[in-house]
């Protein structure tokens, strides 16, 4: 009977404690929490609100600087370092070689028995490295005259988004012809194999499809073949490019020689135009020009096709380069942040 009665008060002790604990139900709002006790509200004070708000850490949240356009590089004027004959304001990079394969069929109007040109051709075979992003060193050499070229080429001043409009490089080459001497009975001399060529770019990229480039050029030869030739020979070249795709453009390149009538007739003014293909570290380039030369004595000094009278010479340019050293594979990841933040100021990628 006593456990009966200790187990009932035990019971109604244990209910009661439950009910009261659980009776207190809390209520919350976002300023007043109310309290819910036996039936009846209790309000207590206000929660304290936090320091800073959400729209407050909203506020002092840092944006991210624009990039200032003044400091802002204008990449891929053009695809490569040459424009058809000739060589355009681009450079390679730091740490990075480059070999480029040169070849000119002879003139399409030789008829059927020649193969339109196809049975002659004038090779050259050139490399490049890049000392650091912008000078680049050269050396080549062509089965024209059997010359020997080397050159330095140093890019001094690049188009930005804002303040500067254009690029600028300076060019300069020699070149050493091996070919027997003509005349075999006079005096001569080493230096008589020898020509220079000093020339000025000036180029600009107007948009993501036209760039122009203007070349004021200066060619001296020690040895010319008549007296009525002069040594030195003034040209103002011209190039453009046109992008018709993604990877791909139309080139185009005239070189003006500047007072002519001093020089041997039958020279002609060195024309040409080709379409370009740039896949990754290669670029392709099928071409048309009067010019059989591929280098700078020869193309602009001694042209003597005529381009709208079907004197025309069918060639093609392939380029490929590639990293040199330890240094190449951090200079390209360099290269590579800049281009992605020019991309982020709302540039245009060239391929």
């Amino acid at each position: 009977m006593h456990k009966i009665i200790f187990t009932i008060l035990c019971s109604l002790f244990f209910v009661a404690n439950a009910q009261q604990k659980y009776d207190t139900i809390y209520v919350v709002r976002i300023d007043t929490i109310y309290v819910l006790h036996n039936d009846s509200i209790k309000t207590e004070e206000p929660v304290e609100e936090a320091s800073t708000s959400l729209l407050d850490e909203l506020n002092t949240i840092t944006e991210v600087p624009k990039p200032n356009p003044k400091k802002i590089k204008i990449y891929n004027t053009f695809g490569g370092t040459h424009l058809i004959n000739g060589q355009t304001i681009e450079t390679i990079n730091k740490k990075t070689m480059a070999m480029i394969i040169s070849h000119r069929f002879g003139r399409v109007n030789q008829g059927w028995r020649d193969f339109f040109g196809l049975d002659q051709a004038s090779i050259r075979l050139g490399f490049e490295y890049g000392i650091l992003d912008n000078p680049t060193i050269g050396l080549g050499r062509s089965t024209y005259n059997k010359t020997f070229d080397g050159y330095v080429k140093y890019r001094f001043l690049e188009q930005k988004q804002k303040g500067i409009p254009l690029s600028m490089c300076f060019y300069s080459s020699m070149a050493i012809s091996t070919a027997k001497y003509i005349n075999q009975n006079r005096n001569n001399y080493f230096s008589s194999r020898l020509s220079y060529t000093f020339q000025l770019m000036i180029a600009r990229k107007f948009n993501d499809w036209f760039s122009l480039q203007l070349m004021p050029t200066v060619v001296h030869k020690n040895l010319v073949a008549t007296i009525q030739d002069k040594n030195t020979l003034f040209v103002l070249g011209t190039g453009i490019r046109v992008k018709l795709s993604k990877r791909m453009h139309f080139m185009a390149e005239y070189y003006a020689r500047i007072g002519n009538k001093t020089t041997r007739a039958g020279y002609q003014d060195a024309f040409a135009i080709g379409l370009d293909v740039v896949t990754g570290g290669h670029v392709f380039q099928f071409q048309v020009t009067n010019a059989q030369a591929m280098n700078e004595t020869g193309f602009l000094r001694e042209t003597t096709g005529k381009f709208w009278k079907g004197d025309i010479h069918i060639g093609f340019n392939i380029s490929r380069t590639w990293g040199v050293g330890k240094q190449a594979k951090q200079a390209r990841k360099e290269k590579k942040a800049r281009h992605k933040l020019y991309l982020q100021s709302g540039g245009s990628s060239y391929h």
